[in-house]
């Protein structure tokens, strides 16, 4: 039997070798009640028993320890409190959510301490838009998620002299005095730079943000939540009613607007420089610029694709019938050269039929002029024709 109880627990601790434990404080809140933060935390904890390699501190006996180091409730305001309960504990970690209703939005902090050194080693921030309901079935799981799966790196906790800089959203571009380097948030530095020289993060979109100083709590992780830019938006109106399947585009392809038929103006566009695009008509004055607060009046040009390969090849053929009528022509002038020297040899040779043959070289020769401007006439609707049609042709290929 001793034999059997050695097993179990040789076993069992092979399976929990990896296992991480945690504690979850009661959550603090502003406009939220307090039982429905008390069923908040329920649910956060039973979202965290979810999660491999997590051992949850059952509530009771997390109460039981810190009511014998004279705490009556869990709730912790502040951060020096957050550290201590969480070195009282005696777990690997801790965590305290704080949620506050501000209007329709349940604005939700989470902090996961380091119990060993009472050191904050993540923040995550949790906007939720919907009910309290859906707050506590899909709010709490992304918010367990957040707090558990994106903790700072290991080397940063364990060397005190780094700091992680997290931004929402990530990937802010980080400016160390007139320096800009190749990473981007989240990232660690050392402490020494970031307390002796400017540190300023660059998003496009969000405003500059400067860290003036490391956290008071002499935490491992500065969360910084960035502030969208003022929108810089304005207007563009058309001279004219727009046709159907007309897009506006931005300079750089990444936004794409379809403006529906009969407008004649589109409102709230960025500000910047965009072009109209379309996939049934070729656009003429096509690009313009949007400038904050104005309307942009432009006269874009509409040319219908279907028509114009219709009319470049009505161009074509005209100019192709030219073109061959002109060769008629040169081999009728050739037939008359040929025919009016063939009578004149005979002429020479034989005065037999001389009134004849000499009346025909006088028709013949009266039609090569006449056959000559003919042919020379023709050369003008060729060149007209033919720039229709090249102009046409550009327009369908530009």
């Amino acid at each position: 039997m001793r034999k059997i109880v050695l097993l179990f627990v040789f076993i069992s601790t092979i399976i929990l070798a990896d296992d991480h434990t945690v504690a979850v404080i009661d959550f603090t809140g502003e406009g939220v009640h307090t039982d429905e933060l008390k069923s908040l935390a329920t649910q956060f904890r039973m979202e965290l028993l979810r999660m491999d390699t997590l051992r949850v501190l059952n509530y009771d006996d997390m109460m039981e320890t810190l009511t014998i180091y004279g705490y009556e409730s869990s709730t912790c305001n502040s951060i020096d409190c957050g550290v201590i309960q969480s070195m009282l504990l005696d777990q690997e970690w801790m965590i305290s959510v704080h949620i506050a209703k501000i209007g329709d939005v349940y604005v939700c902090e989470g902090r996961l301490y380091d119990s060993k050194t009472g050191r904050v080693i993540n923040v995550a921030v949790y906007d939720h838009e919907l009910s309290l309901e859906t707050l506590s079935d899909r709010g709490m799981h992304n918010l367990a998620e957040l707090v558990m799966s994106k903790r700072i790196p290991i080397e940063v906790h364990q060397r005190k002299n780094l700091v992680y800089i997290k931004t929402e959203p990530a990937g802010a571009k980080v400016r160390v005095g007139k320096d800009t380097l190749n990473g981007e948030t989240p990232i660690a530095l050392d402490r020494v730079v970031v307390e002796s020289r400017p540190v300023i993060l660059l998003k496009k979109g969000f405003n500059p943000y400067k860290i003036k100083s490391l956290p008071p709590d002499n935490s491992d992780i500065i969360f910084i939540k960035l502030e969208h830019q003022v929108p810089q938006i304005g207007d563009v109106a058309f001279n004219k009613p727009v046709p159907g399947g007309i897009s506006i585009s931005s300079a750089d392809g990444d936004l794409n607007f379809l403006i529906d038929e009969g407008s004649v103006v589109f409102e709230n566009l960025d500000a910047g420089e965009y072009k109209l695009q379309s996939e049934q008509f070729i656009i003429h004055n096509e690009k313009f610029k949007i400038s904050h607060a104005r309307t942009t009046l432009i006269k874009p040009i509409f040319r219908n694709i279907k028509e114009i390969q219709l009319k470049s090849e009505y161009f074509k053929r005209n100019r192709n019938i030219m073109l061959a009528s002109i060769g008629v022509g040169l081999l009728y002038r050739t037939y008359l050269y040929f025919a009016s020297e063939n009578l004149y040899s005979k002429y020479g040779a034989t005065v037999d039929d001389g009134d004849s043959r000499h009346k025909k070289i006088e028709d013949y020769d009266r039609l090569k002029p006449a056959t000559d401007i003919v042919t020379g006439f023709m050369v003008f609707p060729i060149i007209y024709y033919h720039s229709k049609h090249m102009q046409m042709e550009r327009w369908l290929y530009e």
